[in-house]
């Protein structure tokens, strides 16, 4: 139940941003700023950097929970995949003011970076209480 819970909740913010995206089209202002494109691009570039790299280290170094191994991998899921709706949103929020359009391409590779934390069997397991991370393990 709780893994299919989690595959629900990936399918929706895989979907969200591309709505979010449809909104911020029709609402963009008629007026660019080019003076903030740059500074926009390379800040968005910087801030989707942080924010799939969080997404990759931070979820397993939390918990793990009272409420289980499946509420454990459920929650360190959503993490990840919060920070990666969160960092596919912003250069949304910089397109509308600076209308640049490598603003675009940096969506894209954040929702890809989305896409690819689909609660597969591997990671599901690997994020379960008491497995400890690949680069983490003593041989």
């Amino acid at each position: 139940m709780t893994r299919g819970a989690a595959t629900a909740v990936w399918g929706a913010t895989v979907v969200l941003p591309f709505f979010f995206m449809a909104v911020a089209d029709s609402a963009r202002w008629g007026a660019v700023r080019p003076e903030t494109t740059t500074p926009l691009f390379w800040l968005t570039v910087l801030v989707s950097a942080v924010a799939i790299a969080a997404s990759r280290l931070l979820p397993p170094r939390l918990g793990p929970f009272h409420a289980g191994a499946e509420a454990t991998a459920f929650t360190r899921l959503l993490v990840g995949w919060a920070l990666c709706e969160a960092a596919a949103l912003f250069p949304m929020v910089a397109w509308i003011v600076a209308g640049d359009l490598r603003l675009i391409g940096v969506f894209g590779v954040d929702v890809l970076a989305l896409v690819l934390l689909f609660p597969s069997d591997h990671r599901w397991a690997s994020l379960r209480p008491g497995v400890v991370p690949s680069a983490r393990r003593s041989r």
